[in-house]
């Protein structure tokens, strides 16, 4: 089964906040002389934004820290808020303005380096992101998102070598939690090396029992292993159920869950589990392709098509017959 490339491909950047990750607030002064009536005003807008953003409410956020700048356009603290609120709503090129605003007042901050990395890398500048990511662990090899990042930009250049000693930096960086192992796993995946894979994702899970993610990645290796049994299905069964019931997010926990009971041969409950899933995410066309695999193997040729023709509707270059190599991933 191919995966998709670790952290830096796709929603996976890591943005998350790890042991080590965030680091102590940088907030900005209010400039020398201010009234105190703006300078509690400006205060105020700085932390309304702040709150927006851990709020996960971006389009607010950046109001409040524009009018905070207005007010203060040489503040760290502001010019940083903007530079994160526009990396949040996708505007990298605004972001990257502001994040060197902000390097302009600090240069050597670490979260402004490593956000500054991780916008080059989204921007596709592999040279720019893999340059700026190593000048941020050089200066802050305690930032364990520098490294999680630093091994992404390894990997999407398919240098292993490097995006295994960066995770392990990141290891070492933060030891209580599991996201750098499971950063890990996803490094050996890339390379098929499902063992060493295998022994992070449970790495992970030591540390971190409630990490949906690393239970999803031991289903989808156990469910894609050519001499499966039926207990490793069970397992597999079990661990993506898991990963389900703590994030239910697009539903492929859901319908890795029913593809190993289909793969145990309870081919009816698996159609009806898989259909249920997706009903529940009916934009999700995996699923609809591997209900229409299940109802093809059963011979329902007429519910294989509409399902298949599902799926095309939300992948349009998958065609909607099971014609030889017509696949959308290798299950």
């Amino acid at each position: 089964m191919r995966f998709g490339a670790i952290i830096a491909c796709g929603c996976l950047i890591a943005t998350l906040s790890v042991t080590g990750c965030r680091g102590k607030p940088e907030p900005g002064l209010p400039s020398a002389g201010a009234p105190a009536s703006s300078a509690t005003e400006l205060d105020s807008l700085k932390t309304r934004g702040q709150e927006q953003f851990e709020a996960g409410e971006y389009n607010d956020a950046f109001v409040a820290f524009k009018q905070a700048y207005d007010m203060a356009p040489d503040d760290y603290g502001v010019l940083l808020g903007l530079a994160q609120t526009n990396a949040k709503l996708r505007n990298e090129v605004e972001a990257l303005d502001w994040v060197n605003l902000a390097l302009a007042q600090r240069p050597e901050a670490v979260e402004p380096m490593e956000l500054k990395g991780r916008l080059f890398l989204r921007l596709g500048r592999m040279r720019d992101a893999t340059a700026m990511l190593e000048r941020t662990t050089q200066k802050h090899p305690e930032y364990t998102l520098g490294w999680l990042n630093l091994a992404a930009a390894y990997s999407i250049q398919k240098n292993w070598p490097k995006a295994v000693e960066a995770a392990k930096k990141a290891i070492e960086s933060a030891p209580d939690d599991g996201t750098p192992h499971f950063a890990l796993g996803d490094i050996y995946i890339e390379q098929n090396e499902r063992k060493l894979a295998e022994e992070q994702y449970r790495a992970a899970l030591r540390i971190d029992s409630q990490h949906a993610l690393a239970y999803m990645r031991l289903a989808q290796l156990y469910i894609g292993k050519n001499d499966v049994t039926k207990a490793e299905l069970e397992q597999a069964r079990n661990w993506a159920t898991t990963s389900d019931n703590l994030e239910p997010g697009d539903g492929n926990a859901a319908s890795a869950a029913a593809w190993a009971l289909f793969k145990m041969g309870e081919k009816l409950e698996a159609a009806k589990e898989m259909n249920k899933v997706a009903l529940d995410h009916p934009q999700n066309y995996r699923i609809w392709y591997r209900l229409g695999k299940i109802l093809d193997d059963m011979g329902e040729k007429e519910s294989a098509a509409r399902a298949f023709e599902t799926a095309a509707k939300f992948a349009p270059r998958i065609r909607t017959t099971t014609q030889p190599g017509n696949t959308v991933e290798e299950e």
